[in-house]
């Protein structure tokens, strides 16, 4: 199982290679991080972030929207109650 800090490393790695303009924001993440406003994920990145995170930990989303995830910690939530 993997732990709350090597998922949000694997969640910056998704970030970073959908949006490489904002590394520096990506890069001190943390579960607190507002996925619009401070990061500024469009619905097309998050999108492709979704795709990423389904492929990349084996889970996914099911009955849940864009608006379910407003920061950081609900990905990570949602990732570890979802891992197999």
């Amino acid at each position: 199982m993997l732990s709350r800090n090597e998922i949000m490393d694997k969640l910056r790695d998704i970030l970073l290679f959908a949006d490489e303009e904002n590394k520096e924001e990506i890069a001190k993440a943390d579960e607190n991080t507002d996925l619009a406003t401070e990061l500024g994920l469009t619905s097309v990145k998050m999108l492709y972030m979704v795709i990423a995170i389904e492929e990349t930990f084996d889970i996914r989303f099911e009955n849940v929207g864009f608006n379910d995830f407003k920061i950081m910690k609900d990905i990570v939530d949602y990732i570890e109650t979802n891992l197999k």
